[in-house]
């Protein structure tokens, strides 16, 4: 009499190799998958600018408009700083133009009164100016510094507006004066003046 004992304990030898290639082959996509540290932040670029605020306020206008006028306004009783962009209808017909203005809220600019310049601060707590007041005879009015711009886009006339600034210390904002690489500091009050 011949007795057969299975064992319950044991795979059978090919399913064994295959469940070891098996998990070899999971091992290996999950040690290829790129790391990420708390740190990292993918949402905003390695060279993206310190100072990167977009208005919360969006609109529309025409699809093939043109910007026929912009400005920045300090807002007292709010404390904002508002951009301000009017729109002309681009017309090829000859007809009359229609003007479409429309207002930005940018928040977490803030204002010195007694320098006149305004202020936002960086996720690293600096605090980088990003506009000034200026006087020409008597009309007063705020323009960016040399380390800011305010963007407008208006793809197919839907409209955002971004402000974007850099330290005035950077690099980019002045150029080596020899090829020695060099550090330069620069004046904040020369900027501003």
């Amino acid at each position: 009499m011949t007795r057969i004992i299975l064992s319950l304990n044991r795979e059978p030898p090919i399913l064994a190799g295959m469940s070891r290639a098996l998990a070899f082959i999971l091992l290996a996509l999950f040690l290829s998958l790129p790391r990420l540290s708390p740190a990292q932040d993918e949402s905003v670029p390695d060279d993206a600018p310190p100072i990167s605020i977009t208005s919360p306020d969006t609109g529309n206008t025409f699809v093939y408009g043109i910007i026929k006028t912009h400005a920045l306004v300090w807002n007292k009783s709010q404390k904002m700083l508002i951009a301000r962009v009017t729109f002309a209808e681009e017309d090829a017909t000859g007809g009359s133009a229609a003007d479409d203005t429309h207002e930005f809220r940018l928040p977490g600019v803030t204002l010195d009164e007694a320098k006149g310049v305004f202020f936002a601060t960086s996720e690293k707590g600096e605090a980088i100016p990003v506009a000034r007041f200026k006087k020409v005879l008597f009309i007063q009015s705020i323009e960016t510094t040399p380390n800011a711009v305010v963007r407008v886009l208006h793809p197919k006339g839907r409209l955002r507006v971004i402000l974007e600034a850099i330290s005035p210390n950077d690099p980019a904002m002045h150029p080596p004066a020899d090829s020695s690489g060099a550090t330069h500091d620069v004046d904040i009050h020369q900027i501003l003046n």
